[in-house]
Formats: C-alpha cells, sequence, structure tokens
C-alpha cells in the first residue's frame, strides 16, 4: 500500500511509518453501567490499547422504537457527565477516549466534552448531514466503510473535506456478525488508501483476532476490535469480542507483525551480513594446480570455506575458467583474484 499522510488523535501520530493505532471498540458492552465501563477502560489500556471507542445516541433520535437497535440502545445510555469522568479516566491511564454519535444531539455533545476524535460507523457512512456536521468540528474523523460502494466512500470523504475535516482516517470494515474470512476483502484497504488520500485500517468482526494481525501485515495504520470482559456476557457484541487476555495477546502479536515487516529496502540485515563469509560459496581448488597450467572447471569446487576465511565468489567461475593460474594453489585452497592470470584486470 502506498504512503498517505498522517493525522494525530490526543498527540500519537497514525499513519505510515507510525506504529498501528489500536482501538478497543467498548461500544455498548458497558450496558450503560459507568462502573462496568470505567472497569473496561483500565483492562484495555493495561491490555496496550491507545485508544477505547463507545457508541453514543440518543435512542429515540437515531432509532425507531420498534427496532431491536432501539431496545438495545434505550438501557445502554450514559449521560454526559458519566462521559467526562471516564475521558479524565481514559486520559490518565495513558489511553483516548471517544465516540461514535448516532444523531446530532449526541454528536454535540460529544464535541462539548471536547472528545479527541469522531468515529463515524458504517451505518452512518451514508448519513452525510451528520459527517458534515461532525467534520465542522474540527475534530479528527474516522469513517467505517462495512456495507458501502466506492462512490459511497468517495461521497463521504469529499463531503468530510468539503466541510473542513483535515484529520481523516478511513476503515475497511465488513458489517457481517461474526465476518467470514472470504468476506473481509482486506485487499481494499489498497483502494481506499488511494481514494481517501488518508491513513487507512481495518474494523474487524471476524472471530479471533488473526485479520487484525493480516491487516497490519497488509499496511493498515489502525484496526479497532471489539472489547469486552466477559464474552459469555448477552448482548450482540460480546461474542466478537477479545476479552482482555486476547486483546493483549493481539498487542503483543500485531507489534510483533510490525516488526516483521521491516522497509522496502532488500538488504541483509546487519546480523546476517556478519555471517555471509561463512555462508556463501567460493572458487575452491579441486586439485593441486601448479603456476601456468590452464583452470578448467573441473579443477574447481564451488565450496562453503571455513569461517574467516574468503576467495573469488562462486559467480566468477566462468571468468576463471580457461585462464592459468599464476601461482601454485594447493588442493582446498580458495583461489584469491591474484591466483588467476588476468582477474585482477576484470
Amino acid at each position: 500500500m502506498p504512503d498517505a499522510q498522517s493525522i494525530e488523535i490526543a498527540g500519537v501520530a497514525i499513519g505510515r511509518p507510525h506504529p498501528c493505532y489500536v482501538i478497543a471498540e467498548i461500544g455498548i458492552n458497558h450496558h450503560g453501567d459507568e462502573g462496568l465501563c470505567a472497569e473496561m477502560i483500565s483492562a484495555a489500556a493495561a491490555a496496550g490499547a491507545n485508544a477505547v471507542k463507545l457508541q453514543t445516541v440518543t435512542p429515540h433520535e437515531s432509532y425507531h422504537p420498534d427496532t431491536e437497535s432501539f431496545r438495545a440502545f434505550k438501557d445502554s445510555v450514559l449521560n454526559e457527565a458519566a462521559l467526562a469522568r471516564l475521558m479524565a479516566q481514559a486520559k490518565s491511564e495513558g489511553v483516548a477516549l471517544f465516540s461514535t454519535p448516532g444523531d446530532p444531539t449526541a454528536l454535540d455533545m460529544l464535541v462539548r466534552l471536547e472528545m479527541p476524535a469522531i468515529k463515524i460507523s458504517s451505518g452512518l457512512l451514508t448519513n452525510i448531514p451528520l459527517i458534515e456536521r461532525a467534520s465542522a468540528s474540527g475534530r479528527p474523523l474516522i469513517l467505517s466503510t462495512g456495507m458501502a460502494e466506492a462512490r459511497e466512500v468517495a461521497d463521504a470523504v469529499g463531503s468530510a473535506r468539503a466541510a473542513g475535516c483535515t484529520a481523516l482516517a478511513v476503515l475497511q470494515c465488513t458489517s457481517l456478525y461474526p465476518a467470514p474470512a472470504d468476506a473481509l476483502n482486506l485487499a481494499a484497504m489498497a483502494t481506499l488508501t488511494e481514494l481517501a488520500a488518508a491513513p487507512v485500517g481495518y474494523s474487524d468482526h471476524h472471530e479471533g483476532y488473526v485479520a487484525c494481525l493480516a491487516a497490519v501485515a497488509m499496511g493498515a495504520s489502525l484496526v479497532e476490535k471489539h472489547f469486552t470482559l466477559n464474552t459469555d456476557q448477552a448482548g450482540a457484541d460480546h461474542a466478537i469480542s477479545l476479552d482482555p487476555s486476547d486483546f493483549a495477546a493481539m498487542v503483543r502479536d500485531l507489534r510483533s507483525v510490525e516488526a516483521m515487516q521491516g522497509s522496502a529496502a532488500k538488504e541483509p540485515d546487519p546480523r546476517e551480513a556478519a555471517l555471509r563469509g561463512g555462508r556463501h560459496r567460493f572458487l575452491v581448488a579441486a586439485r593441486d594446480l601448479e603456476a601456468g597450467e590452464r583452470i578448467g572447471e573441473a579443477d574447481l569446487y564451488l565450496m562453503r570455506l571455513p569461517d574467516g576465511r574468503s576467495a573469488l565468489p562462486a559467480r566468477d567461475l566462468n571468468k576463471v575458467v580457461g585462464r592459468r593460474a599464476s601461482e601454485n594453489v594447493e588442493r582446498l585452497s580458495g583461489l584469491a583474484a591474484s591466483d588467476v592470470e588476468g582477474i585482477e584486470d576484470q
């Protein structure tokens, strides 16, 4: 994936070549319990998350009362005072706390609280009025793109930019719960990078966390994964969430994958370079050679030499064959350039 501009959330740089930004998606797994949410924030921070994300809605504005969403959210609301306390706690524990606003009333509250970023969920990607309003707040914006066609992503990105958003990130996402492997389409991150000219990452609904590692290997600058204290709890998101132990394992493995990526330069690691002399093959006399003798291919081995010894490299075989030995060379001795007539002139 090509490099894109970087952004910052609460002072942390996001985008290549910076480390992947890891978001613990609490959503409404707190069930409206501030104490439980506080416990989850602490656990996510201890597990290595850079940020925790909630979902904030005004249920009667966001969902028709006959929907399952209304029933799920109506008892899972954290009020403004609670959110302020949780933000302060998160900051003290070294993580950013931000949220997805489901409606203008919720958005206005998040802006009043000066949350360090605004997340637009996949279900809100076509809600251009809300995106424009969030963009005008001046806060970094993260867009999830589940269910979206490229033109819809372009529309959302263009609307955000036009409304004043200068710090934007876009996440590949598949809005299935759980999302099967063949539906994840991680390769679309490259398309999103070109389309958005912004850091691109991945919001995961796949079981476990292998997809997050794959996304990082493919260049994701952000990863968002659902988080819970107990995957057996009732609620739509708990079953696809990671508990603190598994989340910590994900972060550990994710950082290992980052370390594996290295750079685009193809060159030996300095620790490898020291091994070259003992691993490569060299031109070695297969028999005693006398000065003036013409050297044939059968007179040479392509051989690994003991550490510390060197000779003409195996790639010089065709340069040496047919030339005369300028010195006596003992069997199993490596040929130096000075042992072969005319080699020093090559």
